[in-house]
């Protein structure tokens, strides 16, 4: 299966990870994807240890299934390439600051007067436009202007981040979505468009419940831990070997729970009746859960709550679930040769998106400027030799 997009072609003109991140779902379901680096790279290559040749983690965990082509936007020459490619491409990716690609000379406005069927996507921190639209941003930042970092963490500590850059990728989501929803758009038009992504949009977006908890109340949200601020019990739980976690917010699972002997004197107890009423009384509740847990191992109760088919898991460490077998069995994972023709293989997410995705060879992740010649031959760009 060739994949959706093919015959699609996306200049990627983005670094870090919100961008890239994009550019890689649109190669995995058949775009043919040209990652543009300046020349001195994409400066995720940089970030490390670990190191595999010249690059680090987050460039070998985002970027297959691309062709890496250099040019230099400050030089005439760069810039005359890049208006070339535009003219030729179906997709135009960048996630500078806003006004930056305008500074290049390459903008919206420059590449559409050469393709009027382009669709450029802009993804930033703060959106084309708005009192933040300038300032620089990272998935921090991000995490923490929008009210995700005060929501996370234990209630007497300090805010946290999420330990997965959660703003990237979702801004990254965002903006494949809306380029595969102005792919089809155009088929029925014939015209392109702009697409501006903000990641702090993204964000707001994905506190949904949060956000309607305040358009309720009126009150902010207290940290919870890993305690659901809705429903109780939902959070994790220490045993005699190590934490898991359950969910018993609804009422049968409760009652399911309490067919277990331990548990069985819990549930006539008043203040426990309901999910409302185990939400309000929730710390001497998960109190008492935890004395039980804490009498056997870990095993033991996944084991019994399993049987009764209660939402329950183990807090794995990263390299426990890397060896589930569930993944091998699902295909969950992938290698890629990293660098290029080394025979060094890596480890890196697969494609939730399989089903949909291109089964034709994976492209691994590209040295800086692999594929110039190769895309300016196909392009038809000449250079000074």
């Amino acid at each position: 299966m060739a994949g959706a997009l093919e015959g699609t072609v996306v200049l990627d003109m983005t670094q870090a990870l919100s961008g890239p991140f994009c550019g890689m779902v649109l190669g995995d379901i058949g775009a043919d994807v040209i990652k543009i680096e300046l020349p001195d790279g994409d400066g995720v290559r940089r970030w490390g240890p670990p190191f595999s040749g010249d690059s680090g983690p987050t460039y070998i965990g985002f970027n297959r299934n691309k062709r890496s082509a250099v040019v230099d936007l400050h030089t005439a020459e760069g810039k005359s390439a890049f208006i070339t490619l535009a003219a030729k491409a179906d997709v135009v990716i960048e996630n500078f600051r806003p006004g930056t690609m305008d500074r290049f000379g390459v903008g919206y406005e420059t590449l559409r007067s050469h393709n009027s069927k382009l669709i450029y996507c802009a993804i930033s921190g703060y959106g084309q436009q708005g009192p933040l639209a300038k300032q620089p941003a990272m998935d921090l930042m991000i995490q923490a202007i929008s009210g995700m970092m005060s929501l996370t963490g234990e209630p007497d500590g300090r805010p946290v981040k999420a330990a997965c850059p959660i703003s990237d990728l979702m801004g990254g989501f965002v903006a494949a979505f809306s380029i595969l929803a102005a792919v089809r758009e155009r088929d029925r038009t014939g015209h392109g468009r702009m697409i501006d992504v903000s990641m702090l949009d993204a964000m707001i977006t994905m506190l949904g419940q949060s956000v309607s908890a305040v358009g309720i109340s009126g009150e902010a949200p207290e940290r919870q831990g890993n305690a659901h601020q809705l429903m109780a019990p939902y959070q994790s739980f220490r045993t005699a070997s190590r934490e898991i976690v359950i969910s018993l917010a609804i009422q049968k699972r409760w009652e399911l729970l309490c067919t277990l002997p331990e548990f069985a004197h819990l549930l006539p107890r008043e203040e426990y009746k309901t999910q409302p009423l185990r939400n309000k009384n929730r710390v001497e509740l998960c109190r008492q859960i935890e004395e039980i847990f804490m009498r056997r191992h870990a095993e033991h109760w996944l084991s019994e709550l399993n049987r009764l088919g209660l939402p329950v898991a183990p807090v794995n460490s990263l390299p426990e679930i890397l060896a589930d077998p569930h993944l091998a069995q699902r295909g969950t994972l992938m290698e890629v040769e990293y660098p290029p023709g080394s025979g060094t293989r890596i480890k890196v997410p697969g494609m939730p998106w399989r089903d949909v995705a291109s089964t034709q060879a994976l492209r691994n992740p590209p040295a800086i400027g692999q594929h110039t010649a190769e895309v300016f031959q196909q392009f038809g760009i000449q250079t000074e030799k």
